[in-house]
């Protein structure tokens, strides 16, 4: 097992994130991002008239589901009950509070930028998949699957556990590109706030930190 970050560098990174987050928010509006997020916007909207492209949509709205609240909650729930079965009750709580407290943090740094939506602003891109409310900055769906999938690969300790979870976190951020809910610049502030509450709850706090040195199974 590769040792993981003592919590004084997992606070060291957890700054530095924030200050990242921090400078995409304050810097997304004057439009230094904006060559970047329009073109592979843009790209995401010539996409949708390939042939095949209606079952990309379809798995991104399946995402957009699984990001949600509620689809990381089952998600909890029925991980918890896996980690119940193999012996591990203990992994639930740390998982919940991962997985689905992102929800406040997200909802607090939206209101700090207040930045709008990307729909209706780029050519080709369909206006009608899915609906959305709120702001646009950071990606809530992002910094919900980046806390959610990486307790998981964290508390599990296994390497086929840990690129499943991994290929989740990436396709669910290219996912709001590609329905046209968020601009890359978005999902980047996402996956870091992300991030961020995931060292806060597993290394900065004390309370869960021993779970992580022992794994769920012995060998993966």
């Amino acid at each position: 097992m590769r040792q993981l970050p003592t919590p004084g560098v997992a606070l060291s990174f957890a700054l530095g994130l924030a200050l990242l987050v921090a400078a995409i928010g304050f810097l997304q509006p004057t439009g230094l991002f904006a060559p970047i997020d329009e073109r592979l916007m843009g790209l995401a909207g010539k996409l949708h008239g390939v042939r095949g492209a209606g079952l990309v949509t379809h798995g991104a709205v399946a995402l957009d589901r699984l990001g949600a609240v509620g689809g990381r909650t089952l998600i909890v729930l029925a991980v918890g009950l896996v980690f119940i079965k193999l012996g591990h009750p203990e992994r639930l709580i740390p998982l919940l509070v991962a997985g689905v407290g992102t929800a406040l943090v997200i909802g607090v740094v939206k209101l700090g930028f207040n930045a709008p939506r990307p729909m209706m602003m780029i050519p080709y891109m369909p206006t009608s998949v899915i609906e959305t409310v709120g702001t646009s900055f950071p990606s809530g769906h992002a910094a919900g699957t980046m806390a959610l999938y990486g307790a998981i690969a964290l508390l599990a300790r296994s390497r086929v556990v840990t690129w499943i979870c991994a290929a989740m976190i990436l396709a669910t951020g290219a996912s709001r590109v590609w329905l046209g809910v968020h601009w890359p610049s978005d999902v980047a502030g996402g996956w870091a706030v992300g991030l961020i509450w995931l060292l806060l709850v597993l290394f900065i706090l004390p309370w869960w930190g021993p779970l992580l040195q022992r794994p769920v199974i012995s060998r993966d």
